[in-house]
């Protein structure tokens, strides 16, 4: 309504230019009631009416067009009480939606008298209205209307336009509905109210929280309604917790009802909706899950764990066929057993809440770091970085009654997490969808394509015959497929970095060189007894180290450092030298994401909750110099301070001209001294 004392005249000189012609609105404001007495509430009908084939805005006018708007001018005393917009029909055009009136529009305005008003005077009320109106193109335009009353004026006579009007006028839902966001969808429940109706629509209030173009559905479950919409993807800001708008619900009758609802966002678990089981898509999930299953064990990340099962299949194909058999069922249980734990794990996420999918592991970032630290030590040990015997293989069969092989199985499922096959994606949502048991069964479908070919070297024969033999190549093969490990590690550790920022990259790699440099002590140490002793020391280092690790990068304590965590300042010498001049403690880090000095400080002291308390406390102002790029500004800075390099801590006191260089390794008793006079 602001609008209206900007742009008005603008409108009014644009309308009276361009329609030489009568202009495809006319609007007029009419009474519900030709008298009014003090105190006394009544409605003004603001009646819009467009040329056949035209239509107008509704408040919310959807992907174009602007909302009819207006402001009233009333008599000293009145006050606007409320305003009531009639509901919306939905006009589609081209992948785009407007809300809007094709034919009458009769806006409602709610007036109330002063507590005193002279009798038998007569009282003018003006209406300045804007609009927009399409057809085959869209023209903006303004319109004055005047309604009158006379106070004290009894008249029993009520217009029926206002009558009429009200019978267009969505009801007040009183209870709010609960509403849940999913991605990209929104999920409103409807209110139990509500009679049997064919179809729903909402209208919102607010062009941004759903997208105007997407159609609406409604699913039913356990006896209850819900509309489902495509959340507004150009959101500039999260979805806020409420918001209202109409609901126009259309009945098996061709009856029309309306009703103005209000959504807050629910915080109980939101409903399931199982598909509708039918035998064929049941039959088609299944075939593609084996499919992708199968194809599984062609993914870089999982062919090279493959082959602990392949070399001790070729060393071993001299053996009995039963023997065979034997092993092949037990990676075959391994495997299905850790597809259905995967699975049950998803049903168990799904059912408190949580929306999870294949690889949802990799969503938690002490998982991502334990897989990359385990890829790249199963790459040592194919490189032979470390000789536990004469083949990795071996120590498999040396592990009895089969169930070396059953932590094969295992062992290809956890590295598969990474991976998605072709066919996997469309079979785990027709799962993920489905009821518990459907879930399941495509889970195990997966877990049978995937041990397929092993299955078939165990219970045919003829396949094992078609193995080359053994010889030299298998120890120069598996030596090459470390390569494929040592780039799983890499990305995974790369996805980290995403995760968690700098500090958890630099955090993966120092667990992989730690890895490195215990696997290589412990392969000298099989060599020569004389460093077995100082071998386990390394490996029960390595086992702390990276259980401390993964502690640090877990996302509740990430989430509470960085709450607790120093607020710096973007360095500006201006701004340095403005609290300078108003004698306030200045403390400036020098500091780049590559220097792994600089990281330790600030995980160490810098940006611990002790350190923000300090600097708060004391009043510090903390500025930070980020040299993580060449920045010129900051390399004359250091060179000022006669340094090439960092890291570089430096302090101005109250009233100092000079500045306090810190030492490059901090403590927080550093930082407690010098600011001790504070």
């Amino acid at each position: 309504m602001k609008r209206l004392l900007f742009i008005f005249s603008f409108f009014l000189f644009f309308s009276a230019e361009a329609f030489s012609r009568t202009p495809p609105v006319t609007v007029d404001l009419v009474p519900q009631k030709s008298g009014i007495f003090p105190e006394e509430k009544m409605y003004l009908a603001l009646r819009l009416k467009p040329q056949r084939g035209w239509h107008l805005y509704w408040r919310n006018s959807g992907d174009a067009g602007e909302p009819v708007d207006f402001r009233l001018s009333l008599p000293e005393g009145f006050e606007q009480t409320e305003v009531l917009w009639p509901y919306p029909e939905r006009f589609s055009d081209e992948g785009m939606a407007e809300y809007g009136y094709g034919k009458d529009a009769v806006l409602l305005i709610g007036i109330k008298a002063p507590d005193y008003l002279p009798s038998g005077k007569k009282l003018e009320i003006k209406a300045d209205v804007i609009w927009m109106a399409c057809k085959n193109e869209c023209v903006p335009g303004a319109s004055e209307a005047k309604a009158y009353l006379t106070s004290g004026m009894k008249d029993d006579y009520e217009n029926p336009l206002i009558r009429d009007a009200l019978a267009f006028m969505p009801q007040k839902e009183e209870t709010p509905v609960p509403f849940w966001e999913k991605g990209d969808v929104l999920i409103l429940g409807l209110p139990a109210s509500l009679e049997a109706f064919e179809k729903a629509y909402f209208f919102p209030y607010s062009a941004k929280v759903a997208d105007h173009a997407a159609e609406q559905y409604i699913k039913t479950t356990q006896g209850k309604a819900y509309l489902f919409l495509k959340g507004r993807s150009e959101r500039d800001k999260p979805l806020e917790d409420t918001f209202s708008g109409t609901l126009v619900t259309h009945g098996r009758d061709g009856s029309v009802k309306a009703f103005d609802i209000t959504a807050n966002r629910a915080k109980e678990v939101a409903p399931e909706f199982p598909l509708a089981f039918r035998w064929l898509d049941f039959a088609g999930a299944l075939i593609l899950a084996f499919a992708g299953g199968f194809l599984l064990n062609l993914m870089p990340c999982v062919f090279p764990v493959l082959s602990l099962k392949a070399f001790k299949v070729v060393s071993s194909a001299k053996s009995n066929a039963r023997q065979i058999k034997k092993e092949s069922l037990f990676y075959t249980a391994g495997v299905l057993v850790s597809f259905l734990s995967v699975g049950g794990a998803l049903l168990a996420f799904r059912a408190a809440g949580t929306e999870l999918g294949w690889g949802f592991q990799l969503q938690y970032p002490p998982f991502v770091l334990f897989l990359s630290v385990f890829m790249f030590v199963l790459g040592l040990l194919f490189s032979d970085a470390a000789s536990f015997g004469e083949t990795i293989s071996s120590k498999s069969a040396a592990v009895s009654s089969g169930w070396g092989d059953f932590g094969t199985g295992v062992l290809a499922v956890v590295v598969a997490t990474p991976c998605a096959a072709p066919f996997m994606g469309t079979a785990l949502g027709y799962g993920l969808l489905s009821p518990a048991p459907v879930t399941l069964a495509v889970f195990a479908f997966m877990g049978t394509g995937m041990a397929l070919p092993f299955l078939m070297l165990g219970f045919f024969p003829a396949f094992a015959r078609m193995l080359p033999k053994p010889g030299a190549w298998m120890v120069l093969f598996r030596k090459f497929l470390a390569f494929p490990l040592y780039g799983a590690s890499g990305w995974l550790l790369w996805v980290l970095a995403a995760q968690g920022g700098s500090f958890a990259l630099a955090t993966g790699i120092v667990c992989l060189v730690f890895a490195g440099f215990s696997v290589w002590l412990c392969g000298e140490a099989a060599k020569a007894p004389e460093l077995k002793i100082w071998g386990r020391g390394a490996l029960v280092c390595f086992i702390l180290l990276t259980a401390v690790s993964l502690y640090s990068v877990s996302p509740d304590v990430q989430t509470k450092e960085d709450v607790l965590k120093t607020s710096w300042l973007p360095y500006q010498p201006e701004k340095i030298e403005e609290y300078r001049n108003k004698n306030v403690p200045v403390f400036i880090k020098f500091s780049a994401d590559w220097c792994l000095t600089c990281l330790l400080n600030d995980k160490a002291v810098l940006n611990t909750p002790k350190a923000a308390e300090l600097f708060r406390s004391k009043g510090v102002a903390v500025f930070y110099a980020d040299w993580t790029e060449r920045d010129d500004g900051i390399t004359r800075a250091l060179e000022s301070f006669e340094r090439g390099g960092v890291p570089l801590y430096v302090y101005y006191a109250p009233h100092a001209r000079d500045p306090k260089i810190f030492p490059q390794i901090l403590t927080y008793g550093i930082l407690e001294d010098a600011f001790e006079e504070l």
